[in-house]
Formats: structure tokens, C-alpha cells, sequence
């Protein structure tokens, strides 16, 4: 399997799929199910949520606190990995009144490594506190996967900069840069195309910030990366208006030069783009 920036810079290659949370549709977000299900729903890459438990340990869980994932509550890095591997998980996306069932528990960084290997996928470490980036930088290198993981921040500053270019010279691992596209152009290219990646996480709230910026960035054989989520993504550009309408979202955004989509719907998003050859 080629590495991840290898795979991201293949200009030949066909728009990404990434499966936020894993495919939770499945599997419980954040589990190991869920990574192997975005696999089979032919997930390019997963992405999956960071903390790090009072032992030390990293694990999966998007919220603070345990309550809408898992059959306990309370803040989730405030027990123990013995303990939060005993939890079960709820199914899907969790919430009030959502079983607790099935084998999935709240597993480790480490865990999620094996299984992306032995699924086949990429991942993407969105770490919920920035000080766990270069730990979770570092089992990356540790367990084998630096060539196959990406983590990311956003990078407005010098300072950021410095920091994202030394995690990827200490650990050998892709750092994606993030950044918001507005209206008056004013995001930081020079900073973008510094990082030395090949992709860039771009925010907007409006399409058209992208277009005075993509020569440039395509220039700098940056890919763009789109969250077509419910919750992030302006209505008109969002998954559910997508499952009614793909040409009017995805079609749309890759019309506009994006190549990387973040969904909810990867088996959806899957069958798209084979309909695009």
C-alpha cells in the first residue's frame, strides 16, 4: 500500500472518500467496527476522533464525556484505559435511548492503528486537544503507521507553521494544515504551501472564497479537503442535500477543484463517483 501522501499527490487518482467517525451508520462511531466498515463501504481514509486517558493511554471519543457513545457518563478522560475499554458503546451515533450492544468498546489509538492496517484504509487524527498532537504523532511512528496517518491544525501563524513542520521532521508523519477561505481572500498561502503537504482542510461559508485561490493552490500540488457534513458544511453543500442531489454537492465541489471529501455517507459518496467514471 502506497503511503498517505503518495496516494494524496497521485494526480491521476480519483476524488477521496474519508468516513467521518468510521462509517457509524454499521458500527458505533469511533470503534473498530466502524473503521472496518468504512472499509467495506470503500472508505479511502477514516477519519477518527483523539483523547487521552487520567494512565495516559490514547483513545477513541469524540466528546468530552462519555455519556451519548458509551452505557456510562461522566468526562471521558477522566478515567482510566481498564476502564474505558469496559465500556460498551452505543450504536451509530450514540444519544438518549440508543442501545448500548454489540462487541464494540471504547478502543485505543493503538487498537485503531492494527485495524486500519489490517483494513486496508488510511487515518486521519483529529486530536480534541492540541497538546496530544505530537503523542499521537509519535505512536504513529511507534507502531508502524507514520507513512499511513495524517494528523491536523490550523496553521495562521509562524509559530504554527514551525510547530506542524516539526511534528512531520520528528515523527515522519503527514500534517494537514487548516485554514478558512473567506470572502476578502485572506488566507495564508504562504504559510499553506510552507507546510510542505499535500492536502489543506479548507473552510468557507461560501464556495466562491475558494475559486481567487485554486491556481495557487493546485501550483502547490495542494489538494483540497471539503467536510460535507450536516453540521459543518453550509446547507446548500451538506451530506443531506447531497443524498438528494450529488451533482448539486459533490459534483459541484469537484467542479470547484475539491479532490478530498469528509462525509457521513461514504457508501453514498462511493457510488457517485462511480457514476463519474
Amino acid at each position: 500500500m502506497q503511503s498517505y501522501r503518495a496516494f494524496i499527490a497521485d494526480p491521476i487518482r480519483r476524488p477521496v472518500v474519508v468516513a467521518h467517525r468510521g462509517a457509524w451508520h454499521a458500527a458505533p462511531e469511533n470503534s473498530l467496527g466502524a473503521i472496518r466498515a468504512a472499509a467495506e463501504a470503500r472508505a479511502d481514509v477514516v477519519e477518527i476522533d483523539i483523547r487521552c486517558s487520567v494512565d495516559g493511554v490514547l483513545f477513541l471519543m469524540h466528546d468530552d464525556t462519555l455519556d451519548r457513545t458509551t452505557a456510562c457518563a461522566g468526562a471521558a478522560e477522566s478515567r482510566t484505559m481498564a476502564e474505558l475499554s469496559a465500556m460498551p458503546l452505543r450504536a451509530g451515533a450514540g444519544g438518549p435511548g440508543t442501545a448500548a450492544t454489540g462487541p464494540d468498546r471504547v478502543p485505543t489509538l493503538a487498537a485503531a492503528f492494527d485495524a486500519a492496517r489490517a483494513a486496508g484504509v488510511y487515518l486521519d487524527l483529529d486530536v480534541k486537544r492540541r497538546a496530544l498532537l505530537e503523542p499521537a504523532a509519535a505512536l504513529a511512528a511507534e507502531k508502524g503507521m507514520s507513512a499511513r496517518v495524517s494528523v491536523k491544525m490550523p496553521v495562521r501563524t509562524a509559530d504554527d507553521l514551525a510547530r506542524l513542520r516539526q511534528i512531520a521532521a520528528s515523527h515522519g508523519i503527514m500534517v494537514m494544515p487548516q485554514a478558512r477561505f473567506g470572502p476578502d481572500g485572506a488566507a495564508p498561502l504562504a504559510q499553506l504551501v510552507a507546510t510542505g503537504a499535500p492536502m489543506v482542510e479548507a473552510f468557507f461559508d461560501d464556495l466562491a472564497a475558494l475559486a481567487p485561490h485554486r491556481a495557487a493552490l493546485a501550483a502547490a500540488g495542494l489538494s483540497v479537503w471539503v467536510n460535507t457534513l450536516d453540521l459543518v458544511a453550509p446547507p446548500a453543500l451538506s451530506d443531506s442535500h447531497a443524498l438528494d442531489a450529488p451533482d448539486a454537492v459533490w459534483g459541484r465541489l469537484i467542479a470547484a477543484g475539491v479532490s478530498v471529501f469528509q462525509t457521513d455517507h461514504p457508501t453514498a459518496l462511493a457510488r457517485y463517483l462511480d457514476t463519474l467514471g
